[in-house]
């Protein structure tokens, strides 16, 4: 049995640097805003902290935080 749980994470940034280092992470970048300097990206839901960890050593990291926005019914289990 396979479960996909996923959860949408909002990024907040100066700078361009941290676009290209989160490209190279294991998640899918769903919405880039260079104007509001702001990314939203999907990831599994276990690895926040070290998602966390690895954008806090990145210059130009500002916040990261879970949207608010994404549904939790989404997620599938496949059987």
């Amino acid at each position: 049995m396979v479960i996909v749980d996923r959860m949408a994470f909002i990024v907040y940034f100066q700078g361009n640097e941290i676009v290209k280092r989160i490209e190279k992470m294991p998640v899918n970048i769903a919405y880039v805003s260079k104007k509001a300097n702001y990314l939203v990206f999907y990831g599994d839901k276990k690895q926040e902290k070290s998602y966390f960890n690895q954008l806090k050593t990145i210059r130009g990291f500002k916040k990261f935080e879970m949207s608010q926005l994404f549904n939790e019914e989404y997620n599938f289990k496949l059987e």
